[in-house]
């Protein structure tokens, strides 16, 4: 059992119930910010190895499912293979040809329509016998299919969790030795306690209520095309076929600020690779770093610019990597050209200090 994840579970009741006072990187000494950065990490993969386990029990619930229809679907491909067999085996001897032959010992017009409905019946239930077959193979390869898919999934899961535990193994181990270091443990692992209790409760909310905001944002920015100045656009740049969308980031405040209050608390920074927003709420400061690419999705037509979220802090601290995978997984942050306009296509991106570019050409 790890000592901190018992403490923590101890003191987590107790700190709820204390007036808080933000914990920063700023506010701890050198060494305490290593172990309160450290007891961060070893509690956010604590929920990351939870999240895997919750995602592992699914998978094997659907894994059976999928083995048990995958078992009744070949019971019914068995059937209807020996069925599309009998028929196959019919025409293959000649059956089918004497049945046709009926059709030259008929001696009235009645008779002939009557043979002939006999006949379109036999042939359509043949054609449906084998349709039956052909979808049910289909349909026994497309249960092979998911059942591999999940089984690698799951497997993919396995790995995830075995690497995320003995990194938490190793961090936990560096944060023993260093907690026995201390003068008074007892203190450190109450400001760890308190630092992930804030995180919890207060933090992880803040981030969602940011990223929701400015997913909303962003999927609106392209209205900044309509702000003209003498009828032309301020941020279109247009040569013969080549256009260049432009803002600078005190633009983007603007943009963000007058579309929600939100971030008024908050400023964005585009560097020449990077944007980076800093924002301070309730006491607590958060910092998002990430830069653009250009991508693809099959959800939309063309090329659109992704935002690849790399760094989050919070109060100075930084959160792991399946922590950052974690929040943004649910937020869209990119931007759309063909939301400008349907004929545009990007070609490329770039980050410059203050100003954000992106090429487009005409879609032909």
């Amino acid at each position: 059992m790890r000592h901190f994840s018992q403490a923590a579970c101890i003191l987590l009741c107790l700190f709820l119930c204390l007036s808080a006072y933000p914990i920063t990187a700023t506010a701890a000494n050198e060494e305490t910010q290593q172990l309160l950065q450290k007891g961060l990490t070893v509690y956010e993969i604590d929920q990351e190895l939870a999240r895997i386990d919750e995602q592992q029990k699914k998978l094997q619930q659907q894994i059976a499912s999928t083995e048990q229809q995958l078992s009744q679907q070949q019971s019914r491909s068995i059937e209807t293979k020996q069925h599309a067999g009998k028929v196959l085996r019919a025409y293959y001897m000649g059956d089918r040809d004497s049945l046709w032959m009926l059709l030259f010992s008929i001696t009235s017009f009645k008779d002939a329509l009557s043979t002939f409905e006999y006949l379109q019946m036999i042939v359509m239930s043949d054609h449906e016998t084998l349709q039956r077959h052909l979808n049910s193979q289909k349909e026994l390869q497309k249960l092979n299919a998911s059942l591999l898919n999940s089984q690698t999934t799951l497997q993919q899961s396995k790995d995830r969790y075995i690497a995320q535990r003995q990194q938490q193994v190793q961090i936990q181990k560096q944060l023993d030795e260093g907690l026995a270091k201390q003068a008074s443990s007892s203190a450190v692992i109450q400001e760890i306690t308190k630092l992930t209790v804030q995180w919890q409760d207060k933090g992880i909310p803040l981030f969602k209520t940011y990223f929701r905001a400015l997913a909303q944002a962003m999927n609106q920015l392209p209205e900044i095309i309509n702000d003209t100045n003498g009828g032309k656009s301020n941020h279109l740049i247009m040569n013969g076929f080549q256009y260049t969308f432009q803002i600078t980031d005190q633009e983007l405040n603007a943009f963000l600020q007058s579309k929600n209050p939100l971030f008024q608390n908050m400023a964005f920074r585009f560097t020449d690779s990077k944007v980076i927003a800093k924002g301070k709420q309730d006491g607590m400061e958060v910092m998002i770093k990430g830069s653009y690419d250009i991508a693809t999705k099959n959800t939309i037509k063309g090329k659109y610019i992704r935002f690849n979220l790399e760094q989050l802090q919070f109060n100075g601290f930084d959160l792991p990597q399946t922590t950052i995978d974690s929040l943004g997984k649910d937020f869209d942050f990119g931007i759309y050209p063909q939301a400008i306009a349907s004929f545009l296509q990007v070609t490329d991106v770039r980050l410059d200090e203050g100003k954000l570019s992106i090429m487009l050409k005409l879609a032909l």
